[in-house]
C-alpha cells in the first residue's frame, strides 16, 4: 500500500460503509408506495357510492368543471365535493389528492388561491376535531387536456396500509 492510500485508509473505510447505509434509508424512507401518504391497498368508491373507512362513511364524492377567476389561461379548474361522516370519533385524514384514472395517471394537490371568495362554512380539510358529517370542497387546478375520469385519494393513520380512491368525472 502506498503512502496515500495508507494516510486515508480510515477515510475510504468510512465511505465504503456510509454510502451503502445512505441508499438503504434513502430507498427505505421513499419506498415502493410512491406517495408516503398513500398508502398501499386502494379501496375503490364508486361514483355516487359511499363506504365505511376508518370508523367513518366516506362518499358520495361529485366533480365538475368551474371557471374561477384566477385560474390561468390553458387551464382547467375541476372543483370536488366529497362527503364525510366521522361517525362516534373523529376522522383525520391526509388531504385529498386527484389523480387521473387513465394515460399517465398524473397527479394535483388541492390549490386555494384561485379566486374563489371565502367561506367559513366550507372544509377543505378532515377535521380531526369534528365529529358531526360535513363536506369537503376542493379545487384542483389542472392541464387543459385533463378531462376525466379522475379519482380522489385520501387515506387515514388508523386505517394504512388502505385508502379510499373515489371515483369521479365532471
Amino acid at each position: 500500500m502506498t503512502g496515500w492510500w495508507r494516510a486515508n485508509a480510515l477515510a475510504l473505510g468510512a465511505i465504503a460503509l456510509l454510502v451503502p447505509a445512505l441508499i438503504l434509508t434513502i430507498s427505505w424512507n421513499e419506498g415502493p408506495a410512491g406517495d408516503a401518504t398513500l398508502g398501499t391497498r386502494p379501496l375503490t368508491l364508486d361514483a355516487g357510492e359511499s363506504m365505511s373507512y376508518a370508523g367513518a362513511t366516506v362518499g358520495p364524492a361529485s366533480a365538475a368543471f368551474t371557471d374561477l377567476p384566477l385560474a390561468p389561461q390553458d387551464t382547467r379548474v375541476v372543483s370536488i365535493t366529497l362527503r364525510i361522516e366521522p361517525g362516534s370519533r373523529a376522522f383525520g385524514c391526509t388531504t385529498p389528492v386527484l389523480r387521473e384514472t387513465t394515460g399517465t395517471q398524473r397527479q394535483w394537490n388541492a390549490t386555494d388561491d384561485l379566486g374563489r371568495e371565502w367561506d367559513p362554512d366550507v372544509q377543505t380539510f378532515c377535521d380531526p376535531d369534528d365529529t358531526a358529517p360535513y363536506e369537503l370542497e376542493l379545487d384542483y387546478l389542472v392541464p387543459a387536456d385533463a378531462s376525466g375520469p379522475f379519482a380522489v385519494e385520501l387515506a387515514s393513520a388508523t386505517a394504512l396500509p388502505e385508502f379510499v380512491r373515489a371515483i369521479v368525472e365532471p
